[in-house]
């Protein structure tokens, strides 16, 4: 059992935790070292157990298989403990940093651990804060790359949680070690002369939309006349932006060995929708009256949702898109803006295809966040996810 389990984690799972277009120097060296080390360490033996088994549990809804990944997950945090017990250097230890990533991706895509989520980030920041930001000018080896942007993206999403969820996740967002560690990025380039969307296998976008994204989320939910003003750097960043969308521009060169392909193509438009929702939340911040749950819809008319509707129907039926999970948030945070029951079909096709090829915990209680509110706003939901 545990033979076909960790078949499933390496065949169907693995794939979908990275993105479509990075190098396969990213793709093939986590998974390598995954394979070598969870013979030798047992924490990292479990944690590739629990996500395997509980993805199998999404996608067949067996209970037997929640059962396992429960137990595999446990078995997992007490043998990391045995491991923090007797090692030292413990920011050298692949193993150890990998099975902490896999426990918060397991809170996040899996089943039964989600508030478990902002403690295995705190340990996973400060283990790359030990291991990087207070040694190194820059990232030598691809799997260090790889960690920051995964850890960087689950505070991102732990941070920002669900809109409208009356009890949020129990984290306290690290400034310091964010910008410490955008700024690490941007000086290390694991291959020059390629496109960032191959220098990227977690994020895709620009660091920088999420940091704004967040900040515009924490604004828009900040008491009325509690210095809620935007601050003016934040202002010109996001019509940097802006003009960017409005004009089309590309975001990303391709290197000058790199053929041109669809793949390239998603990382732009999932980038333009985070630009589009920052937009649209400067926008709304800027007239509220009160601190806000969550996002007003939008009137149609406005440019943001005409370019927005407009990817999403150019990627309506295209299996690719869907898989690449950076447009997860900004297509669930869109729903909040959509004005029409058109708006809301398209997004909810949209968060039911996702669903469909990923079974990824994180897109049910999108959809189901948006399913209340819409609701609420006499919005009509079929009930097919």
């Amino acid at each position: 059992l545990e033979a076909a389990i960790s078949r499933h984690f390496i065949e169907e799972y693995y794939g979908l935790l990275l993105l479509p277009n990075c190098h396969r120097e990213f793709y093939n060296g986590w998974i390598a070292e995954i394979q070598h080390l969870m013979i030798k360490h047992k924490s990292l033996h479990y944690s590739v157990l629990a996500n395997g088994a509980s993805h199998l549990h999404s996608i067949n809804a067996s209970s037997s298989m929640q059962e396992l990944a429960l137990m595999y997950y446990s078995s997992a945090l007490r043998d990391l403990s045995n491991l923090l017990a007797k090692s030292s250097h413990l920011e050298n230890h692949n193993g150890l940093l990998m099975s902490v990533m896999l426990l918060y991706l397991h809170g996040c895509m899996g089943s039964g651990t989600y508030a478990d989520i902002p403690r295995h980030v705190g340990a996973a920041t400060r283990i790359l804060t030990m291991r990087l930001l207070q040694g190194p000018l820059t990232i030598t080896q691809p799997f260090d790359r790889l960690a920051v942007e995964s850890v960087l993206y689950q505070i991102f999403l732990v941070t920002t949680g669900l809109w409208s969820e009356n009890t949020p996740l129990d984290y306290a967002f690290d400034a310091h070690f964010w910008l410490a560690a955008e700024k690490l990025l941007h000086r290390s380039i694991m291959f020059p002369g390629r496109s960032n969307s191959l220098n990227s296998p977690v994020l895709g976008a620009p660091v920088s939309l999420f940091r704004l994204a967040l900040s515009m989320k924490q604004q828009l939910q900040k008491p009325s006349g509690l210095d809620s003003a935007i601050p003016c750097h934040l202002s010109k960043e996001v019509e940097e932006w802006e003009v960017v969308v409005f004009c089309d521009l590309e975001l990303d060169c391709l290197g000058a060995d790199e053929e041109p392909n669809s793949r390239h193509g998603l990382y732009r438009d999932g980038s333009y929708l985070y630009i589009i929702i920052i937009s649209l939340l400067q926008e709304q911040i800027l007239w509220k009256q009160a601190p806000m749950d969550y996002p007003e819809m939008t009137p149609n008319g406005s440019w943001q949702l005409a370019k927005a509707f407009a990817i999403l129907r150019s990627h309506r039926y295209d299996d690719e898109w869907k898989l690449c999970f950076i447009g997860n948030w900004p297509i669930y945070t869109l729903g909040f803006f959509a004005s029409s029951q058109e708006q809301v079909d398209l997004v909810k096709g949209e968060i039911d295809g996702r669903w469909r090829l990923t079974n990824f915990s994180q897109l049910g209680r999108f959809i189901s966040d948006l399913e209340t509110v819409w609701r609420k706003r006499g919005f009509r939901v079929s009930d097919n996810t």
